[in-house]
């Protein structure tokens, strides 16, 4: 909980305290930090925060007991095999052999089946993440960790997740994965290569050391974007697995590079474009888009406006709206897009509304919708607001158990059981094809 304490001097000092934590010693010791007044958006606040409990002072004059102990206090939860502070094992995709394994709670622990639905991984974490390069992130609270295909610990389960309660590792991408654990000291992202081996944790190459970066990002088509700064005066560019920078932090925004293309946007002002590996703006012409996310599978969503979402190809816009048929009259119907995520095995998750009716779907790359989980025979689904994506030709969804109603829980932390919900797995044509057995 936070509270705002008064002005201090031109700024606003606001303490924040855990009343309870995985960690007791914890609870009930504030921190606190300012922030400008004119300028005290959620965000902000988020951001103070997180740059005062991750040993990132900034501009926020952190103190309080609590930032006195992370920052001085005792030594960290977990130790790691270090790598090395030189080039990272990053940058090239790993393909992986062997049939795709799904996670599936059971009994109130989750485990990994096949296609087929036979148990593969017995079940024993409280939670568990999607198999990336032949590596899923397990656990929950403050012991996630990383395994294998065989459910062996690469990187034992017992790091503390960040202040947002995430795990503390990305999804592994080209070789990689980001670490941002949360300590009783202050720890800065690093990276995590297959074997668990961290690299860059103590010391960072010549050409990064003296920058105060925040953030990495995961690496895609041989680079990952960085972040230096706070919410407030970020800038962002990108390095190579080297540890080069390849384009400069010129940019506010940053994001995966895909196709030749990333998502960026300049520091004077906020609009978006997508520019190529020289840093220079390739789409659109000039920047004029509000927002844009990565390109997946040739198409990117962007935002041309206050509520007004589109995809765009390489070239220029795809679609801006999305066709389905009505439900009661049959005539299909051009619907807005309200909400998307993004593509994967051909389809994307989209929310649409036309005639004041609003649906959840999954949508094709031309803007055409293929099923409506809720149209389905005895599907009602209770975790749209999350807009699941596909993987591995399959898509794990939270459904009502009688078909109809979700009851009063919140679907919204992948825990392992519910009252009135399972969950089940559906194909790109929407038939069932993993169903969790309650």
């Amino acid at each position: 909980m936070y509270r705002v304490v008064g002005p201090s001097g031109p700024a606003c000092e606001i303490s924040f305290e855990y009343s309870e934590n995985p960690n007791p010693s914890f609870v009930d010791k504030p921190v606190t930090f300012t922030v400008s007044p004119d300028d005290a958006s959620e965000d902000t606040v988020r951001g103070a925060l997180k740059a005062c409990m991750t040993g990132r002072t900034g501009k926020y004059q952190c103190g309080g007991p609590l930032f006195e102990q992370l920052t001085y206090g005792a030594p960290a939860y977990a130790s790691l095999e270090y790598g090395g502070d030189g080039p990272l094992p990053c940058g090239t995709p790993v393909e992986v052999d062997g049939e795709p394994l799904y996670p599936m709670p059971k009994d109130g622990q989750w485990g990994y089946v096949n296609r087929d639905g036979d148990w593969k991984i017995p079940p024993q974490w409280n939670r568990a993440g999607d198999f990336h390069e032949g590596r899923a992130i397990v656990g929950g609270r403050n012991a996630w960790g990383i395994i294998d295909r065989d459910g062996e610990a690469i990187v034992a389960p017992e790091h503390a997740s960040d202040v947002d309660g995430r795990p503390p590792f990305t999804t592994y991408s080209e070789g990689c994965t980001v670490a941002n654990i949360f300590t009783d000291t202050s720890q800065p992202a690093f990276f995590l290569d297959r074997d668990g081996k961290a690299y860059w944790r103590d010391q960072r190459p010549e050409g990064l050391a003296k920058l105060d970066i925040a953030e990495f990002g995961s690496f895609s088509e041989g680079l990952a974007w960085f972040q230096i700064g706070s919410v407030v005066d970020e800038q962002h560019g990108w390095i190579d697995a080297s540890g080069e920078i390849a384009i400069a932090p010129d940019f506010a925004n940053s994001g995966d590079f895909n196709g030749g293309l990333a998502p960026a946007s300049l520091e004077d002002h906020d609009q978006f474009g997508f520019i190529s590996p020289d840093g220079r703006l390739q789409l659109p012409r000039k920047w004029t888009l509000d927002g844009a996310q990565p390109f997946s599978e040739g198409l990117a969503q962007v935002s041309t406006g206050a509520f007004e979402i589109a995809f765009m190809d390489s070239n220029d816009f795809a679609f801006h709206d999305v066709t389905l048929s009505d439900e009661d009259t049959g005539p299909p119907v051009r619907a807005e897009i309200e909400a998307a995520g993004a593509f994967h095995d051909g389809l994307a998750p989209v929310d649409v509304e036309y005639d004041d009716t609003r649906e959840f779907g999954y949508m094709n790359q031309h803007g055409e919708m293929v099923f409506v989980p809720d149209r389905l025979d005895g599907i009602t689904v209770c975790d749209a607001r999350l807009r699941p994506e596909f993987h591995n030709g399959l898509v794990r969804l939270v459904v009502a158990d009688n078909g109809e109603s979700c009851g009063d829980e919140a679907y919204l932390d992948g825990a392992p059981a519910y009252e009135a919900a399972h969950y089940v797995y559906l194909d790109t044509l929407g038939h069932v094809a993993l169903r969790q057995a309650k």
